[in-house]
């Protein structure tokens, strides 16, 4: 990874002259000189580092690799410092004025001059690196590597959202015999194999097969547990995956007696991974009812010493694939879901020429062994050489190691084809527990604020974030878990990581001092440490009070909560506490039992920390979990914040210091819904992009925040607003937005504010009590963007323009709540063209019979349908035209006839 730091600190150096032209002067030539020399260094240490991966390289040039690596970050501090040092002089009152006396007086002239010592020092140290190479490595031209390395790959998303297959035709069967077939006791189907046999891959195959679909009534898939979960975790997770419409109950015993309710009668199938040796599963699997229906918990893996205390264990083990179905496997990776590559000519060489196939294929299965891990990153590595020629270079790379390594190989030879900024963003993983589902936008979000991402030819560094992803997913380094509903758009919700690429991703990292991870243990000072995250599930962790972090860039900390944890979706894990720069809610585990909860109203009990507010150049702050009343003033003083997430129930306010962070671009204080109002001047902050809340109010002005992408969770103010301007008009690159409070007089406005909303993709909308919505927010053609939309209110079917027909056309996804729609409302979303889930709930429909017509090709895309608290609904009657409609799930309609 050393090349990757290298290159982001190049590129921060580029922006830096650019940014700071007027205040470099008499520098500028320094820095543009030691840009230079760090440009041609990182050809060398790409090199270098390629060889350390591939064969093991030199302890000499492991050490030339990790000194001009510290020089690189040396450099990166160097020009934090000096942003901070001017920053700070910018956020000063009447900073424009000040700013143009500062340019002659003494203070600038300081600051140019320590810049200045600074990079001279930095490239003496360069010039002493490069002559040691010289004289350590004489006769040297380029490093070895730079013989056998493979040639680079092109750049593509191509292939991302390939749909996963495998072979195993005889284990898919097997195991769809045990979920359907045989025993009607609920039993329990254990899959074994080595990491990267395809367990999860085969899984997903038959569980996606409509038999299996239509076989259950009660379904959760993919619970993925982190370590050291406890039982009550367990049972609330299994609880709102298989009813994620219900809230979590507040206590064990609640929670048992709702899953073994809500269970009870149905034939259930629950997936669980992310095995523990030290959790019990028996006292699990002993609240799922067993009412003699064919019930199935599927376990991945082995049971972890369980096996004696469980009854009715079915195994099923996954062997390597053959060579037919490798051979499938590898076409379907590295040539596309149709072998389209056959037909192409390459260079020299034709892919349909049966004798260089069989060449190439004789090389793949030796290499492979039927490993489908293996054969997946070959084929996708692969898949990105223009050249067949370059196909056989790699072959034979792989093909002269030892058998036992080459896995490894593969790993590190896919890991060093991704471009510099891949590199980065793959390497983050290893900040991210295993076992977990990561949300795409939170990703992005992280990413874009560690300056990982750039905008890139009219695209916005979400835009990049998202191309990002597919690409590595497309190399078969990441694998999506939800795409949600937009199918169409192809927009991924979430993905997961590989065990084995995360153990590579952390391995990497912890080399340099470029992350350390702890867990329940005391934290020690580390004055090189720039990233550090704290996870602790059962016990404290301890950061000495004078530790300094003064290089410190991001700073996570995930603890485990003592009450029952709200799931959405796939949701980022939040079973989580966690430090904050000021208090820690101080929770002790009794015999290993879960924490106690302690008043927080008692000072005694939290525990300062402001030293970590001495790391100024932090850039990420995360903490979730914590029982934290305020932030510290303090808080302002970090000018380099990007992305600042509190998730705290006890959250009271922000201090009126956050204004100061003229860089922020994420706020999340989702889960904190006690928050309800933050300074004026905080919507000032020109580089906003995401303020994602619970309950915060949005002002009636705002200023120019054209770079707003998700506003969450926010209220109106009851006050119409001035002037018919809203302070949406001043966000108009707004993709995501969820608003409530809203009264009949704000919606000219809101609707004039829709025209200028064009990027709009998700809107979720909120009426006050006795207040409603038009529907002529059905009919408005500006939206024509909008793929996801709920609406809680009632909706006026009388409002002027209620005659025209729907406009929203690239609307796949729509919930309302409490809207009292009739049948002619229902008959009109059938109109739309690309609607594929419908959710009607707590009275959103009135009248007893609700009928879905394919009349016309109504609903001809509509997928799933969720009916649930319709108190008046007796019938649903469904065209049998409409084959793309899966059973209905009906909740709580007590009028409903079976």
């Amino acid at each position: 990874m050393a090349d990757s730091a290298v290159n982001f600190v190049v590129g921060r150096l580029g922006e830096f002259v650019v940014k700071e032209a007027a205040l470099l002067q008499e520098v500028g030539n320094d820095v543009m000189l030691l840009k230079d020399k760090l440009q041609w260094l990182q050809m060398f240490v790409q090199m270098a580092d390629h060889e350390r991966r591939q064969a093991g390289g030199g302890a000499y040039k492991d050490v030339w690799v990790q000194q001009t690596r510290e020089v690189a970050l040396e450099v990166e501090d160097v020009l934090d410092e000096f942003m901070l040092r001017v920053d700070i002089e910018h956020a000063l009152p009447l900073w424009n004025k000040l700013l143009k006396i500062l340019s002659t007086c003494g203070t600038q002239i300081s600051v140019r001059h320590a810049l200045s010592r600074r990079i001279s020092m930095i490239r003496a140290r360069l010039e002493q690196i490069s002559q040691h190479r010289k004289d350590y490595i004489p006769d040297e031209q380029s490093p070895p590597a730079a013989k056998a390395a493979p040639s680079p790959s092109i750049t593509t998303t191509d292939g991302w959202d390939d749909e996963p297959r495998t072979g195993f035709t005889e284990e898919s069967s097997s195991l769809e015999h045990m979920l359907i077939s045989g025993d009607t006791k609920r039993s329990i189907v254990s899959i074994v194999g080595e990491s990267g046999i395809g367990k999860s891959t085969l899984l997903r195959m038959v569980l996606d097969r409509d038999v299996v679909k239509k076989h259950f009534d009660a379904r959760a898939y993919w619970l993925n547990l982190p370590p050291r979960t406890t039982k009550a975790d367990a049972l609330c997770l299994i609880y709102k995956r298989v009813c994620p419409s219900a809230r979590s109950p507040v206590t064990e015993e609640k929670i048992r007696g709702a899953l073994k309710e809500y269970l009870e009668g149905k034939r259930y199938v629950i997936v669980l991974d992310g095995m523990d040796k030290l959790f019990n599963w028996s006292s699990v699997l002993s609240v799922l009812p067993d009412d003699d229906l064919g019930s199935r918990v599927v376990i991945m893996d082995a049971l972890c010493g369980n096996e004696a205390t469980i009854t009715g264990v079915r195994v099923l083990r996954v062997p390597h694939l053959n060579n037919e179905e490798s051979h499938y496997l590898f076409c379907r990776h590295a040539l596309g879901s149709g072998n389209k590559h056959l037909s192409k000519s390459f260079g020299s060489k034709d892919l349909s020429n049966r004798e260089f196939n069989k060449k190439i294929m004789d090389k793949v299965l030796k290499i492979t062994t039927g490993f489908p891990l293996a054969i997946q990153l070959l084929g996708r590595l692969l898949r990105r050489k223009e050249f067949p020629d370059q196909w056989i270079n790699v072959l034979n790379h792989l093909n002269d190691m030892e058998r036992s390594s080459r896995l490894e190989r593969i790993l590190a030879l896919s890991f060093d084809d991704l471009p510099h900024s891949l590199k980065l963003c793959f390497l983050y993983f290893s900040m991210m527990p295993l076992n977990i589902n990561y949300t795409a936008a939170v990703l992005v979000r992280r990413w874009a604020a560690e300056g990982f991402l750039k905008p890139n030819k009219g695209e916005s560094m979400e835009d990049v974030g998202y191309n990002y992803l597919k690409e590595l997913i497309s190399r078969g380094m990441l694998n999506i878990s939800w795409k949600g509903p937009l199918t169409s758009k192809g927009l991924i919700r979430s993905v997961f990581i590989h065990r084995r690429l995360h153990s590579m991703a952390r391995l990497e990292t912890q080399k340099g001092s470029f992350l350390d991870i702890y867990d329940s243990t005391d934290i020690p000072s580390s004055a090189v440490v720039r990233h550090l995250f704290i996870k602790n599930f059962r016990n404290v962790a301890d950061i000495h009070k004078d530790a300094p972090f003064p290089k410190l860039r991001s700073l996570r900390c995930h603890f485990s909560n003592p009450e029952p944890v709200r799931y959405h979706f796939s949701e980022y894990w939040k079973i989580v506490r966690c430090n904050s720069p000021e208090y820690l809610r101080c929770d002790s585990a009794a015999g290993g039992g879960d924490a106690t909860a302690i008043n927080v109203d008692q000072p005694n009990h939290y525990h300062s920390l402001k030293h970590l507010l001495r790391s100024k150049l932090l850039r990420v702050i995360e903490l979730r979990g914590l029982q934290l009343k305020k932030l510290p003033r303090a808080i302002g003083d970090l000018v380099h914040l990007r992305y600042l997430c509190i998730r705290s129930s006890s959250l009271v306010e922000l201090p009126s210091t956050i204004a100061k962070l003229s860089n922020l671009q994420t706020l999340d204080i989702q889960e904190t819904g006690r928050v309800q109002k933050v300074p004026q001047a905080f919507w000032l902050i020109p580089t906003l992009r995401h303020v994602l809340a619970e309950k915060l109010t949005l002002p009636n002005s705002v200023g120019l925040l054209k770079n707003m992408q998700t506003l969450r969770g926010v209220v109106v103010c009851a006050h119409p607003w001035h002037k018919n301007k809203s302070p949406l008009h001043k966000m108009v690159n707004l993709r995501r937005l969820e608003i409530s409070g809203l009264k009949d007089h704000h919606w000219v406005i809101l609707l004039d504010a829709f025209e200028r909303l064009e990027s709009l993709i998700r809107l979720h909308l909120k009426a006050s009590r006795g207040d409603t919505i038009p529907i002529t927010l059905f009919t408005r053609s500006s939206l024509r963007h909008l793929q996801l939309l709920e609406l809680h209110g009632r909706i006026d079917m009388l409002a002027e323009g209620a005659e025209a027909p729907f406009a929203l056309e690239n609307l796949s996804w729509l919930l309302l709540k409490s809207s009292l729609v009739d049948q002619d409302f229902i008959d009109k979303l059938g109109t739309l063209p690309r609607l594929a889930e419908l959710v009607l709930s707590n009275e959103a429909f009135q009248g007893r019979e609700l009928v879905f017509s394919h009349g016309g090709s109504g609903f001809g895309n509509l997928t799933d349908l969720l009916l649930r608290e319709l108190s008046e609904l007796e019938e649903c009657k469904i065209d049998p035209a409409l084959t793309k409609l899966k059973k209905p799930e009906v909740v709580s309609c007590a009028m409903m006839k079976q």
